[in-house]
């Protein structure tokens, strides 16, 4: 079965990848990724997604497919909500269980997510929660009391 992980760029490294590795770590390895990009945190969504296929095949899976979509405006909303439409379409085509990560980005890039998530009935809405003093530290250094992965699927 595919597996879809939805989720956005941001200006550091570790808010993009921790999540995926938290999720992997907990067996949701998935086989495609979506990544929301804007010009001025390109750079680091190069290096991210370098990180994310690394993380993939540590845990077992084949090199995922990365789709980026860059967007000239960070608050182009109709943009953002296009690309999440984009997608969970595809995702339903291809009848894979979902995961979309609201965790890094501008708060409104997740706020959008995260209603979307609900919107179209995710199997996983995952967020990754940092204890303060591990902030910006990678997954692999972070003590697992310091660092969840909720899921809001089964909070709500």
């Amino acid at each position: 079965m595919e597996r879809v992980w939805i989720t956005n760029g941001s200006t550091s490294v570790a808010p993009v990848v921790n999540p995926l590795a938290a999720a992997c770590h907990d067996d949701y390895v998935p086989t495609d990724i979506y990544v929301l990009d804007n010009p001025v945190i390109a750079d680091v969504t190069d290096t991210a997604t370098s990180l994310m296929k690394t993380i993939v095949t540590a845990h077992g899976g084949s090199e995922p497919s990365i789709t980026v979509e860059r967007i000239a405006d960070e608050r182009d909303f109709q943009a953002i909500i296009e690309y999440l439409k984009m997608a969970l379409e595809a995702s339903t085509d291809a009848a894979a269980s979902v995961a979309i990560d609201v965790t890094p980005g501008r708060k409104f890039w997740s706020i959008i997510s995260f209603r979307a998530g609900f919107e179209y009935d995710v199997d996983h809405l995952y967020y990754t929660h940092v204890d303060g003093e591990y902030f910006g530290e990678s997954f692999p250094t972070i003590p697992r009391p310091a660092i969840e992965l909720i899921d809001f699927t089964e909070v709500f």
